[in-house]
C-alpha cells in the first residue's frame, strides 16, 4: 500500500459510521463519526530531568517509560443540516493541565459556506498558527512520533473562541487560501507556582498555497495578554510597604514581573514536499515579545523521509533559541533568609525563560495495516544555557547537557 499524504487520508478519508437499517439511512445520512488515537510509550536516559511533548501537560517521563506523554484519543463528530451549513464537535484525551474537559474540547464550531470558495466558522476553532493546525494531535497524519518539539512544544495552545473567513483561489495547477481569524484564548498551563489561567484576544492571517507535491504556508498571529503571571504572591510582597523599608530597590521590578497587557508578534512559515515517494518538511517561526516571561525567540525544524512501499524510514533536524537579556535583581538591605528567598525566586522566574535547544532525531513508520501505523522514534537533545525550559527540572539536580528520549507506538484512524 502506497501511503502519499497523511493528512489528506485522515480529513478525507474517514468515512462516517452508517445505519444497516434501511428506515434509518436517511436521517443518520448527514452524521459522521470519526475517530483517532496514539497509543505509545515514551521514556529517557535520565532521571535528572523529564520530558514534555509540549508545556501543556502536567505528567513528564524519565529514564521510567511512561504513557502519558504522546498517548491520546480523539474524537470528532459532523452534523451537516445543508450543503451550505454545518457543525462540528472534536474533542481529544490527552494529558492537559487544568480542565480536562473544556481544556481538551478542541473544536465546537458552526461552518457556514457562503460560496463553493468562501467559509466562514464560528465558535471554537484551532489557532491556524503552523502546518499541522488541524491536525496536530492526529499522530496517523504525520510520519514523527510527535511533532518537531523545538518547534511545536513552544507552543501549547490548541484553541480559540472566535471565528474566521477562508477564501479560496485557483492558482497554478493547485489552490490559494487565504483566512483571516479572530477570537479570544483561554489556556491552562501548569507553572512551577500552580496553574496559570492564560487568556489573551489573538487576532491573525494565514496563506497556504496546496497543488499535487507541494504545500506552502506563511502566517501572523498577534496577541495581548490580559491576566497576570502567576506569581501573585511575589507582587503582593513587592507592593507590601513593609517590605519597602528593608527592600527599597524590588518595586523598580514590577513592570518587568508584569504579565497583563503584554504583546506576542508570532511569524511562521513552512514548506511540504511530498511525491508519494520523497516526504520533505520544514518550518521557522519568530515570536517576538515584551515580556520576560517569554522572551524573544526563533524555532525551526527540517525533515527529510524516504517510503519504501509500507515502510518509512525519516530524520529530523530541530532547533530553538531565545534573545534573552538577563535582568539583574537588587540585593536585601538585610540578608534574612526570607528576602534572600524573594530575590532567588524573581531571579528564577525573570531570567530562566529562555530557550536553547538542538536535536536530532531518526525513525520509522510502518503502515501494517488499513489505517494503522507502527512507529519508532529515537531523539537526541542538546540543551544549552537555559535549554531545558520546556522539560521538567528537578531542583537539587545539575541539568545534563545532553538527553536521548525513545519512544514506540501505534497510531490509527476510524
Amino acid at each position: 500500500m502506497k501511503i502519499k499524504n497523511y493528512s489528506v487520508l485522515f480529513l478525507l478519508g474517514s468515512l462516517p459510521v452508517a445505519s444497516g437499517i434501511a428506515m434509518a439511512e436517511n436521517s443518520l445520512s448527514s452524521w459522521s463519526f470519526k475517530g483517532f488515537g496514539t497509543l505509545a510509550a515514551t521514556g529517557t536516559d535520565s532521571n535528572k530531568i523529564g520530558f514534555y511533548r509540549d508545556k501543556s501537560q502536567t505528567q513528564d517521563v524519565r529514564s521510567e517509560w511512561g504513557l502519558t506523554s504522546d498517548s491520546r484519543l480523539g474524537l470528532q463528530v459532523d452534523k451537516k443540516f445543508s450543503d451550505s451549513f454545518q457543525a462540528t464537535v472534536q474533542w481529544v484525551a490527552r494529558d492537559h493541565a487544568g480542565s480536562f474537559a473544556e481544556q481538551n474540547l478542541d473544536w465546537a464550531f458552526l461552518r457556514w459556506r457562503i460560496q463553493d470558495d468562501v467559509n466562514i466558522r464560528l465558535g471554537r476553532l484551532g489557532a491556524d498558527a503552523f502546518l499541522l493546525s488541524d491536525y496536530r494531535n492526529v499522530g496517523y497524519a504525520y510520519p514523527w512520533m510527535r511533532p518537531p518539539h523545538e518547534f511545536y512544544s513552544n507552543i501549547p495552545y490548541y484553541h480559540f473562541d472566535g471565528a474566521d473567513i477562508t477564501k479560496k483561489f485557483s492558482l497554478s495547477e493547485g489552490y490559494l487560501s487565504v483566512k483571516v481569524y479572530g477570537g479570544y484564548s483561554f489556556n491552562q498551563l501548569p507553572t512551577q507556582s500552580g496553574l496559570n489561567n492564560q487568556k489573551s484576544p489573538t487576532t491573525g492571517i494565514s496563506l497556504r498555497y496546496e497543488n499535487d507535491r507541494w504545500q506552502a504556508r506563511l502566517g501572523y498571529n498577534y496577541a495581548t495578554v490580559t491576566s497576570e503571571a502567576p506569581i501573585q504572591d511575589l507582587l503582593t510582597a513587592i507592593n507590601n510597604p513593609l517590605l519597602a523599608q528593608v527592600y527599597p530597590d524590588l518595586r523598580q521590578l514590577i513592570p518587568a514581573i508584569m504579565m497583563r497587557g503584554k504583546e506576542y508578534h508570532f511569524g511562521s512559515v513552512g514548506v511540504v514536499y511530498d511525491d508519494g515517494v520523497w516526504l520533505t518538511q520544514m518550518e521557522a517561526a519568530y515570536t517576538a515579545s515584551n515580556t520576560l516571561w517569554s522572551p524573544t525567540r526563533v524555532t525551526s525544524y527540517l525533515s527529510l523521509g524516504r517510503r519504501f512501499s509500507t515502510v518509512t524510514l525519516y530524520s529530523l533536524l530541530g532547533i530553538a533559541k531565545t534573545f534573552q537579556h538577563n535582568v539583574t535583581i537588587p540585593s536585601p538591605l538585610v540578608a534574612s533568609p526570607a528576602l534572600l528567598g524573594i530575590q532567588q525566586r524573581l531571579d528564577q522566574a525573570l531570567n530562566n525563560n529562555g530557550i536553547n535547544e538542538q536535536s536530532v532525531s531518526l525513525g520509522t513508520r510502518w503502515d501494517f495495516h488499513e489505517n494503522m501505523a507502527l512507529k519508532t522514534q529515537w531523539s537526541h537533545y542538546w540543551l544549552g544555557n537555559n535549554g531545558p525550559q520546556q522539560w521538567q527540572q528537578s531542583s537539587g539536580n545539575i541539568t545534563p547537557n545532553n538527553v536521548n528520549v525513545m519512544s514506540v507506538g501505534i497510531d490509527f484512524i476510524f
